[in-house]
């Protein structure tokens, strides 16, 4: 028997980690804003059934309101993460250059400034108070031109690699 199953039989403790394994439903990866969402109706004493309620009568398109339509399975995996748990997706980081500018200069970046809480241009190169690596979500909700940029297709993303 322990050679069908690649356990010994007179150990019962993998046998039963295995078995738990199988009991627990698997974890689904939501975006953040989705996780945030679930975070907030649940500190707020929502049910699950009120924190639904909630997106679909705000009769505003709302980004967990888009997400909910976007796939099929959305509702289901938000109905998932709220009783079992969930893995955020983590969001990719960009740099991002405007176009138009010289090529040869390095000088062409979107950096914010946290100490005064500017954007401006400069290199990709961050310090304590120069932020220069993005999240789209993060500069739409924080940089007023970011929807005119990039709508006019003039934003140029790079993928930071991971650290």
């Amino acid at each position: 028997m322990s050679a069908k199953f690649g356990f010994d039989m007179e150990d019962t403790s993998e046998f039963s980690e295995l078995m738990k394994q199988l009991d627990e439903p698997k974890k689904v990866v939501i975006p953040e804003f989705i996780a945030n969402d679930i975070k907030y109706h649940k500190k707020h004493g929502y049910t699950l059934l009120g924190a639904l309620g909630s997106t679909f009568d705000q009769r505003l398109e709302s980004d967990v309101y888009c997400w909910f339509f976007a796939d099929d399975g959305s509702v289901k995996k938000y109905i998932n993460a709220w009783n079992n748990g969930y893995e955020v997706k983590k969001e990719p980081k960009y740099y991002v250059q405007i176009k138009g500018f010289d090529d040869f200069i390095d000088l062409k970046y979107v950096n914010y400034r946290t100490s005064d809480n500017t954007f401006g241009l400069d290199s990709k190169l961050e310090s304590s108070n120069i932020k220069a690596a993005f999240t789209k979500s993060w500069l739409k909700d924080n940089w007023s031109e970011y929807d005119v940029y990039n709508n006019a297709g003039l934003l140029e993303f790079e993928e930071v690699e991971d650290d």
